[in-house]
Formats: structure tokens, sequence, C-alpha cells
């Protein structure tokens, strides 16, 4: 099973037709789109310019702004979608075995893997010490998307499956662990290798 998730339609390189009335958050999504193309391709979210995202859905670079404050935001709208991708694969894995906590903690962690080794520079997007630099606090409350859903913390929902993976182990006496967050995190570190 491929673990890319998400809207991944393929972005155009030609002229792109207007959204109609009211339809302006699907130019949101295309920007967001585009801009994870050019990392596909590219191998880096460097290749992410307000220019060439705007080449690849074929619109004008100005048209941006009416979405995105910035290169630095359209970036962070990435990975919010990123960190999705990534927690659906995890409730793939999870999905995917039967009612016994252990095997279900084993499958979404290698799912987890499995999204990093399928998707390299997708899941470099994801643990960038660039955006550190260039984002300030990410951590922050920020609405991102044509809904507006807040993201309080990048990836925390991914790390809280986990959490409650172990959470469910501790409850059907096949752990013992005294503090899912703590141990939670040690197993997030090893996935990272």
């Amino acid at each position: 099973m491929s673990v890319r998730t998400g809207n991944e339609a393929a972005a155009g390189t030609g002229r792109r037709q207007r959204n109609a009335r009211g339809q302006g958050s699907r130019l949101t999504e295309d920007i967001v789109t585009a801009a994870l193309s050019l990392i596909d391709r590219e191998g880096t979210q460097e290749a992410v310019t307000l220019r060439a995202v705007a080449r690849e859905i074929g619109i004008a670079a100005p048209s941006i702004y009416a979405h995105f404050a910035d290169r630095d935001a359209i970036v962070m709208a990435v990975v919010a979608r990123l960190f999705d991708d990534l927690s659906a694969a995890i409730k793939f894995g999870i999905a995917g075995v039967p009612d016994d906590p252990v095997e279900q903690l084993v499958a979404g962690c290698e799912m987890y893997v499995l999204y990093g080794l399928e998707n390299p520079a997708r899941y470099g997007v994801l643990f960038s010490d660039q955006r550190d630099a260039t984002a300030g606090d990410y951590c922050a409350p920020v609405a991102i998307g044509p809904d507006e859903r807040p993201v309080l913390e990048f990836g925390a929902e991914a790390f809280a499956l986990l959490a409650d993976g172990i959470d469910e182990c501790v409850r059907a006496g096949m752990s013992e662990s005294r503090d899912v967050v703590a141990d939670g995190t040690a197993i997030w570190t090893a996935l990272h290798g």
C-alpha cells in the first residue's frame, strides 16, 4: 500500500481557469498542491517559491497573496497537510489489524516509517530545521486551509495516535507504562532513526 494520501491532483503548467464565484478556497488548495508537486519533483522545500508555485498552476504570482501572506505561509500549509497525510497513514495501519492493541501500535509505527521511506522529500519537509528559522513560532494557533481549521501544534494528531496506542496497551494489561507521553516520545524518537 502506498501511503501517499491527500489532495494530490496533478498540477498543470498552462493557464488556469478562474474559479466560480465563492470557490476561491479551491485556489488555496491548488497552491498547496502545487507546492507539494514542486517538493516531490525537486526533493526539497527550497523549490517552493511564489513564482514557481504560480507557474505550476498557471496564475500570476501576486494572485497568491490573497491566499497566503508569503512563501513561508505556503510551506506551513504544506506541513499541515503532510501531517494530516501522516496521521491518515497511521490510522490506516491501525485499522488493518485485529483488536489487539499491541499489534495496532506496531502497525501504526510501521506505517509511520513506511510513510517516511516512500515520501522522503515530504518527510524531510515535516522535520526540517529550515522551518524553525523561517517560520518563527510555528506551534502557535494558525488558521490554515479553506475551512479555516486551526492547527494547534503540527504533528500533534500523529503523536496522539502513538500515545493513545500505548494507553490502549496499558488498559489491556499489555504494557506497564506509567507515562504514555514520555514513552510515546521515546518511541517517536526511535521511529526517526
